[in-house]
């Protein structure tokens, strides 16, 4: 390091050579100092304990030298310092221990005149050492102290050195530094109405977009101090200017191309000795794309990432706003749910799921009125918030107008989905005065919405409260029924039209409520839908069938079917095969006695995925069936792909046969269709002889319905089976 510096000052042998013959300090210079070195050494002995009591007597030095263990060695180190001066050898590495004496002082801040002072103690506390020495003899005193003198200036000269030579690397990193700067800086001169610039670095014309030495002269921080147009933040700036005192601002430019940025500008005063501010100093830091990503937090903290529509926070916010402002004027809260969504989700994923999501979205948007809001909560869930409404009637044009456009199905690819949704409609002040209680009422409304056929919106009224209250406690109840045994399996015999034979039975799930007695599925399969519990009920009454159909077996019915209906939820497991062949080995049934149904509706969601999961079964031997078969939507092409065995005819059809024409038609035209593709046929809901006798006419071999019983517990059906065996 001291060879680096020593090069930096330019000291090499030459010029040290050089120094020394200015000084007039030769070789006679060097024996003398050589010959005086023994006879100052005792005189040296206790200087350096006088010497630092010395200085430690000013406040200033005092501060540095407060620690003893640093000022013992500081004097040890003085010792051998101050002997070297006339030791004799005043070569390159003597220069370089002076050198480095001089860049620790430097580096401590020792200012140059205490080194000089130190000095000064030294050859006073000297003089009287040489006296003696010399035996007074003023030729010879005169001489050594000649001599002294020269080394002493010629080891000043050098500390000097580096003590300018470090305020010289320390100003030139310093303008290096500000010069690399990211951060723009520029001196601007307050002698001048306008404040010129007269120093600025290359990051200030990069941030602000000038051309290299463009800058200077201009006004600082102005309206035409820099390119393009101050938006906004300028005023705050001009004022800490003319007050004389630091000030920050943002400034939002706006470019000449139309760029939008934002400066981060500090500015300070500097003032003179006299507290006279003669310059601004001021530094800048383009901050446009932290402001860029503030302004995107803000908006991911308030909108919905998947389609930027207002969140469930910023819904509240402009609900209570909108409150607060209507004046004597409806403000309309509605919540809309889509109807079957999950089905889409499930049965073509989330891509296809998000996409029709934003095109919900969209056609919600393009139905409101500027002022008006739409919302996303998450999921198929949207909210709009009408405000300034006259009456009622407004609320309920807006609301038929987004059931109607939403009621139109959805392309996306080569898929079209069929779309509704549900709408629950509550207005305030009304039915509350907060946003809390508006979307809890408008939830309650599309609820009761969804109860009366989906595809449809309704109004919130009180009464509705009762009825949510049910339905929560319903799925309350549910669940601990389903932990608690309370279902259970009840059987309807499926029987041959012609003959009357008992061929099997339908599985219906029962509820045996402790206080309400039996309940049908009307009462409760909606409310398991909504929640997902369906699934446990359905494995539940798999279970419970699987187990029956081992104990007719077992009484020698081998023969007898039992049908059990999957849900859409169960039928779209992944899993399902797997779960099905599980229970049929728990339970020891045959998987020949066992028959799935799934209606049209979710055989058709996912034709694909149900042709799949459907061979899957029946590679297991498990009868497969179509159950409410002519309600649903079926694509005969894909009718002929499913490996199914039977063609249940719903109920609604059988009804009104054989006077209706309609129904006669209907049913003629699905027992000709399955006679086509070999399929079984079992018509549901027969009640009457009539009806048994036109589908025994027509081909139709197998039926159920009250005719033959109703559904009824194990027990009961297994009277039915032996009374049959009895009478054969």
């Amino acid at each position: 390091m001291m060879e680096n510096t020593a090069h930096e000052l330019g000291l090499d042998a030459a010029e040290i050579a050089e120094r020394k013959r200015f000084l007039d300090f030769g070789e006679e210079d060097v024996v003398r100092l050589r010959a005086m070195d023994a006879g100052v050494a005792e005189a040296r002995s206790g200087f350096a304990d006088a010497f630092y009591d010395y200085l430690r007597s000013y406040a200033p030095l005092a501060a540095l030298l407060h620690d003893e263990d640093a000022v013992s060695r500081l004097k040890a180190a003085h010792d051998r310092y101050f002997a070297e001066l006339t030791e004799g050898e005043y070569g390159f590495d003597y220069v370089q221990r002076r050198l480095k004496v001089g860049l620790v002082h430097a580096q401590i801040g020792l200012e140059p005149k205490w080194y000089v002072g130190a000095f000064r103690k030294y050859l006073a506390d000297m003089l009287p050492a040489l006296w003696d020495q010399t035996g007074g003899e003023r030729d010879r005193f005169l001489a050594a102290c000649d001599s002294l003198l020269k080394v002493v200036v010629f080891d000043l000269c050098l500390t000097l050195d580096t003590y300018i030579h470090a305020d010289k690397r320390s100003i030139a990193l310093r303008d290096r530094a500000i010069e690399s700067s990211v951060n723009g800086v520029f001196i601007a001169d307050a002698s001048c109405a306008d404040y010129p610039l007269i120093y600025v670095n290359p990051a200030f014309e990069r941030i602000l977009g000038f051309a290299p030495g463009s800058a200077l002269g201009r006004a600082c921080i102005c309206r035409d101090g820099v390119p393009g147009e101050v938006c906004n933040g300028y005023t705050d700036i001009c004022q800490a200017i003319s007050r004389g005192t630091e000030g920050y601002t943002v400034l939002n430019l706006e470019r000449e191309n139309g760029a939008q940025q934002s400066v981060e500008l500090f500015l300070a005063p500097v003032e003179n000795e006299s507290g006279d501010v003669t310059h601004f100093i001021g530094v800048l830091n383009d901050v446009t794309a932290r402001t860029h990503a503030e302004k995107r937090l803000i908006h991911q903290a308030s909108h919905d990432a998947l389609t930027g529509l207002p969140n469930r926070n910023l819904l509240n916010d402009r609900i209570t706003h909108a409150i607060a402002r209507s004046r004597g004027r409806l403000t309309a809260v509605m919540f809309l749910d889509l109807d079957r969504f999950k089905l889409v989700n499930d049965s073509y994923g989330h891509a296809v799921g998000d996409a029709l999501i934003r095109e919900v979205a969209n056609r919600v948007s393009a139905c409101l009125r500027a002022g008006d809001t739409v919302a996303r909560l998450g999921g198929d869930e949207f909210v709009v918030l009408l405000e300034d409404l006259a009456s009622i009637e407004d609320a309920a044009r807006l609301a038929a107008k987004l059931r109607d456009r939403l009621s139109e199905s959805v392309r996306i690819g080569s898929l079209e989905l069929p779309l509704s949704a549900s709408i629950g409609v509550a207005l305030a002040p009304r039915d509350g005065r907060d946003p809390e209680m508006l979307l809890k009422n408008a939830d309650i409304a599309m609820y009761r919405a969804k109860e009366r056929g989906r595809n449809n919106y309704c109004f919130y009224g009180p009464e509705m409260d009762h009825h949510a209250r049910r339905r929560l406690t319903v799925e309350s109840e549910l669940r601990r029924a389903l932990a608690g045994g309370e279902l259970e399996a009840h059987y309807q015999p499926q029987v041959d039209l012609a003959t009357g034979a008992l061929t099997g039975a339908e599985a219906l799930v029962r509820w045996r409520h402790p206080e309400r007695c039996l309940l049908l599925p009307g009462e409760f399969i909606a409310v398991a839908e909504e929640t997902g519990l369906i699934v446990p009920l359905g494995e539940q009454v798999l279970r419970a069938a699987c187990r029956q159909s081992t104990r007719w077996r077992e009484a020698g019915r081998p023969d007898l079917k039992v049908a059990v209906n999957l849900s859409g939820h169960q039928f779209r497991q992944h899993d399902l095969v797997e779960q099905v062949c599980d229970i049929l080995a728990e339970t020891g049934a045959h998987a020949a006695q066992l028959e799935l149904e799934i209606t049209e509706s979710v055989a058709m969601a996912d034709a694909d995925g149900s042709v799949a999961t459907l061979a899957g079964l029946r590679r297991q031997g498990i009868a497969l069936a179509i159950d409410d078969f002519g309600t649903g939507y079926s694509s005969l092409s894909y009718l002929k792909r499913f490996p199914i065995d039977t063609l249940k005819i719903d109920r609604s059809f059988i009804q009104g046969i054989p006077a209706d024409g309609d129904d006669t038609a209907i049913v003629q035209a699905i027992i000709a269709m399955a006679r086509s593709l070999r399929l079984s046929l079992l018509a549901e809901g027969v009640e009457t002889p009539a009806q048994r006798e036109f589908l025994v006419a027509q081909g139709c071999r197998s039926g159920q319905g009250f005719l033959f019983g109703r559904a009824m517990p194990a027990e009961d059906f297994h009277h039915i089976i032996a009374r049959a065996a009895a009478a054969g």
